[in-house]
């Protein structure tokens, strides 16, 4: 018992002086005991409040120290000034980026721990809220920096990809601008040779131009869409511009220095050459080779197509030429030698293109043949192929395996009516092709006997199927009248069912008849039933073929006797 219990329970009902004053004490010490325990809650909650905000400070030193590394980070990333340091510049602040959504994390626990601080009146609330504006405000400014050095690292990154482009370039035109300066022409023998290298020097020149266009299109959407990048994209162009323009310009030098070093010797060799070639040419047109078979076809038609590229480059040259016997026809006397030279040149290279047109008929219509005897070849192999599984004389055993076989023989009808499209197309093509038709006909033949088979299959199948689900029946039937016992013989004063009667189905139903008037339809061939006098075939009851499930003989009635069966 409590001190305040035993001292109201002294106290009570008592008057005296002494009795008064014990009551006054314990209410004074009643009185002191809540304020005691007030002044612990209150001491108790101020020092939660100075523990929170301890924490507060904890984690507050922990993230302006990210901060400030954050900081130092975005503020000292420099431009890198190659196109592999700008890659591994955007992976390295990618890699920043995602560490900083990481220590997103930690701000936004401080923010709402200061704001707690700041709801339950913390003693500390004005300290915590300056805190929380302090760290939200740098964490927001971190990753607009973050976001902003991104870009302009993506943009370094398509400027130093525009530099290194335009310095491949460069390096190419210095090469060649090295050939092209090259002058050592000065032996007549070697000037024909000299000459077509230098013409293939100017068609290499002419089919690079393309990657100046492309330099100077990226150059200038770059310049359109990032203008702080226009002055250094604008400055690189007109070095390109001005490096090749300077390399053409040596290329026509060296053409004009090559065809006055000797134009008469020049133009001699030129049209020598060019004889010499085409008589080549016509030597290939004249092959009877049109292929042994697909693959050798393939080949002759890619040396077709190469002899016609060379055509129409050998066709340059001819302008070429014509331009020599123009200038020579007017610097010397001897005009009508030169231009029927020349006469003479052009005609054997036009005249080629006929010959050259007329093989190429040739060989896509050998090709043609040999693909039609090839597909053919493939199509009766095909046809072999599926011909055992259509006359296959396995039936099955047993119900599972003819069901088995029927889902084999109906994916193979599948197959063929999914086929049928490409044989139909196969035999149409055969029309404008000048083969022999035994293989066609061949074709023809097995594919129908195919048909045929599989559908004649079919047939035997479903047959094998009845007869395999009639046995199954059967052998139902049978072991159920084995399991059920006969009736009691000598009982009188109640209606016994008579023998059962048998469909298709593998359940029985007795009819209720007496023996006399009721026959069974059985699975056994026709003879008396052990319980009827009655012959199978006299029986009033008839079951249908296509039934699946038991009837009753039309007389009979089910038992109104309430006697029970064994």
């Amino acid at each position: 018992m409590s001190t305040r219990a035993v001292g109201r329970e002294v106290t009570q009902g008592q008057t005296d002086a002494q009795h008064v004053f014990l009551q006054q004490r314990l209410e004074a010490l009643d009185t002191g005991w809540e304020e005691l325990g007030q002044m612990w809650e209150n001491r108790h909650h101020l020092l939660s409040q100075a523990y929170a905000f301890q924490l507060f400070l904890r984690d507050t030193k922990q993230v302006e120290g990210v901060l400030s590394t954050q900081e130092y980070a975005l503020s000292h990333t420099e431009m890198p000034s190659t196109l592999q340091g700008a890659e591994a510049s955007i992976k390295k602040h990618e890699d920043f980026m995602a560490t900083m959504d990481a220590n997103g994390e930690r701000v936004q626990g401080l923010v709402a721990a200061g704001r707690k601080l700041v709801a339950e009146g913390s003693v500390h609330a004005d300290k915590a809220q300056e805190t929380v504006d302090s760290v939200e405000s740098r964490h927001k400014r971190n990753r607009e920096a973050a976001q902003e050095l991104l870009g302009r690292l993506r943009d370094n990154w398509e400027l130093q990809r525009f530099l290194q482009d335009g310095q491949e370039l460069t390096l190419w035109i210095n090469e060649k601008m090295l050939t092209a300066q090259d002058m050592s022409y000065d032996e007549a023998r070697n000037l024909h040779t000299k000459w077509q290298k230098h013409q293939a020097f100017m068609a290499e020149l002419a089919s690079n131009k393309d990657w100046l266009d492309k330099i100077d299109k990226e150059g200038r959407q770059l310049g359109t869409e990032k203008p702080e990048l226009g002055t250094v994209v604008t400055e690189k162009l007109e070095a390109l511009h001005r490096l090749w323009d300077e390399l053409e310009s040596t290329t026509k030098t060296k053409a004009q220095c090559l065809f006055d070093a000797n134009r008469a010797e020049l133009f001699a060799q030129s049209c020598s050459a060019l004889e010499a070639w085409l008589a080549g040419v016509r030597a290939q047109l004249q092959s009877d080779d049109y292929g042994k078979d697909l693959t050798s076809v393939n080949i002759l038609l890619k040396k077709q197509q190469m002899l016609e590229n060379q055509m129409d480059v050998r066709e340059k040259e001819v302008e070429a030429i014509r331009a020599q016997a123009l200038a020579l026809s007017q610097e010397d006397a001897n005009t009508a030698e030169v231009e029927g030279q020349f006469r003479a040149v052009e005609e054997k290279f036009r005249g080629l293109r006929g010959p050259l047109h007329e093989r190429c008929h040739k060989l896509l219509a050998s090709k043609e043949e040999h693909q039609f005897n090839r597909d053919l070849e493939d199509e009766i192999l095909w046809v072999k192929e599926r011909r055992p599984l259509a006359v296959s004389t396995d039936h099955g055993k047993d119900l599972p395996s003819v069901q088995l076989l029927i889902k084999k023989n109906q994916t193979l009808q599948k197959e063929l009516q999914g086929h049928e499209p490409r044989v139909e197309e196969l035999l149409g093509r055969r029309a404008g092709l000048a083969r022999p038709a035994e293989r066609v006909t061949e074709l023809r033949e097995a594919w129908q006997e195919l048909r045929l088979q599989a559908e004649q299959r079919h047939r035997r199948l479903e047959q094998a199927h009845a007869a395999q689900q009639f046995y199954f029946d059967a052998a139902e039937a049978e072991a159920w009248m084995g399991e059920t016992p006969p009736w009691p013989s000598g009982r009188t004063g109640s209606t016994r069912p008579g023998p059962t009667c048998w469909s298709s189905s593998t359940r029985a139903r007795r009819c209720w008849r007496p023996p006399t008037s009721c026959t069974a339809s059985t699975t056994t061939p026709a003879r008396p039933s052990p319980r009827c006098s009655t012959s199978r075939s006299s029986c009033p009851t008839r079951w249908a073929a296509t039934s699946t499930r038991p009837r009753p003989c039309s007389a009979c009635t089910p038992p109104t006797s309430t006697t029970s069966r064994p």
